[in-house]
C-alpha cells in the first residue's frame, strides 16, 4: 500500500458498545485493528450515530456514553491515538499510529442548546453530521419526516437556530457534515459556513438516485468551496439496480433490516455490485468536483452490504490498484486517500 488512508466515517461504535474485541480478527466486522493495519489507515473517524427516535432528554447522555466508549477503545492499544488537529495527525502518522477522530452523526443531542454543542467540542468532537433520517426543528433531512421549524421557510432547509448552529460550529472548530441533509439544507449550510464543509459518506446521484447522494451541482459547489466528499461503500448508494431491489425487499418486510445489518447479507438479493462501482463514483466526482475534493468515507459497520469482495478496512490496497489501473497519478491518489481531508483539517485548526 503506497498511500496512507483517511476514512471519514464508520459506525463501529455499535460493536464497541457490545463489548466485541476489535483488536482481534473478526470476519463479520468491517473495522478491526488487523484490518486497519492491512488497509494502511492513518486516521479513522468513529461516528456516534444517534437514532432519530432517541428521546430528546436522553440524546445527549446517549452520545457522551458512546464518546466515552470510543475514547476507552483508543486507549486500549498502543496502536491508537486520539487525533483532533492537523498537527496531531502529522505527529501520529510520524509515529506510525492509527489516529481516531470523534464525530457525532445527527444533531439531535444538542436539542436547542448551543451550550451542548460547546460541550461536544470539549469532548473532542471534530465533526457533526447535522441531521439523519428525520427532520429536526432546525434542519431538514434528505429522507425525513417530522417537524421542521416554522420560523423560516421550508424551502431554505435550515431555520434561524440552524444558522446559529453552523455559526457556532465554525467558531468552535466542529466541521459541519451535510451527508443526510436535504438539498435545501445543503445549499444553506455551504453558503452559511465561513470554512469549507464535508459530506463525509455520500455518493454520486448521477449513478444512483438515492436521496442521500449528491447531484452534480452539489459536488461542484463542494469542490469550488474547498470542501470534501467521502465516497460511501454501501451498494445501495453505488448502484441504481441494487438500490431499487433493496428498497423493494425492505418495503416487503420492514423488520428484515435488523437482520440484514447483523448478517451483512440481504435475503432475496439477485443484484451483484462489483467493487469497480466505487472507482466509477470516484471517477465522476473527480471529473465534476475536482481531484482536491474527493476523499473516502466508507460507512463501514453502518452499511447493510458492500460490493462483492469489499470485506472491510483491508480493502483499500485493492482500491488503490484499481484507480492506478485507470491512470490515476500518485499525486491524485495521495489527495484522495488522505491529503484532501488533511488539507481541510488545516483550515479548521
Amino acid at each position: 500500500m503506497a498511500h496512507s488512508v483517511i476514512d471519514l466515517h464508520c459506525d463501529t461504535v455499535f460493536y464497541i458498545m457490545d463489548g466485541v474485541d476489535l483488536l482481534q480478527p473478526n470476519p463479520g466486522i468491517h473495522v478491526t485493528l488487523p484490518r486497519l493495519r492491512e488497509g494502511g489507515i492513518v486516521l479513522q473517524v468513529f461516528a456516534v450515530y444517534v437514532p432519530p427516535e432517541t428521546g430528546k432528554e436522553m440524546a445527549f447522555n446517549y452520545t457522551t456514553e458512546r464518546l466515552d466508549a470510543i475514547e476507552a477503545f483508543a486507549r486500549s492499544d498502543n496502536s491508537f491515538v486520539l487525533v483532533e488537529t492537523a498537527a496531531e495527525l502529522k505527529s501520529s502518522m510520524a509515529a506510525e499510529k492509527i489516529g481516531i477522530m470523534l464525530a457525532v452523526e445527527n444533531g439531535l443531542p444538542i436539542g436547542d442548546s448551543l451550550e451542548k454543542l460547546e460541550e461536544l467540542r470539549r469532548r473532542k468532537v471534530r465533526i457533526m453530521t447535522l441531521v439523519h433520517s428525520q427532520h429536526m426543528p432546525w434542519i431538514e433531512s434528505c429522507t425525513g419526516t417530522g417537524q421542521f421549524s416554522s420560523d423560516s421557510s421550508r424551502s431554505r432547509g435550515l431555520s434561524r437556530f440552524g444558522e446559529q448552529v453552523v455559526d457556532a460550529m465554525n467558531d468552535l472548530g466542529i466541521i459541519p457534515d451535510v451527508s443526510h441533509s436535504s438539498e435545501n439544507a445543503f445549499w444553506n449550510v455551504i453558503k452559511r459556513s465561513k470554512k469549507p464543509i464535508i459530506a463525509s459518506h455520500s455518493c454520486a446521484y448521477k449513478f444512483c438516485a438515492a436521496p442521500r447522494n449528491l447531484k452534480d451541482d452539489q459536488l461542484k459547489a463542494l469542490g469550488d468551496s474547498g470542501g470534501v466528499v467521502g465516497v460511501n461503500f454501501f451498494s445501495g448508494f453505488l448502484n441504481e439496480s441494487y438500490r431499487q431491489r433493496f428498497d423493494e425487499i425492505i418495503k416487503s418486510d420492514p423488520e428484515i433490516f435488523t437482520q440484514i445489518m447483523e448478517t451483512k447479507h440481504v435475503p432475496g438479493m439477485s443484484v451483484r455490485v462489483p467493487m469497480s462501482d466505487i472507482a466509477d463514483h470516484i471517477d465522476h466526482m473527480v471529473k465534476v468536483a475536482g481531484e482536491d475534493c474527493v476523499a473516502l468515507g466508507s460507512d463501514f459497520d453502518g452499511i447493510p452490504a458492500a460490493p462483492e469482495g469489499v470485506m472491510g478496512s483491508d480493502y483499500y490496497p485493492v482500491l488503490e490498484k484499481e484507480l492506478r489501473s485507470r491512470g490515476y497519478s500518485e499525486s491524485r491518489l495521495e489527495k484522495i486517500f488522505n491529503a484532501n481531508f488533511a488539507r481541510l483539517l488545516e483550515v479548521w485548526r
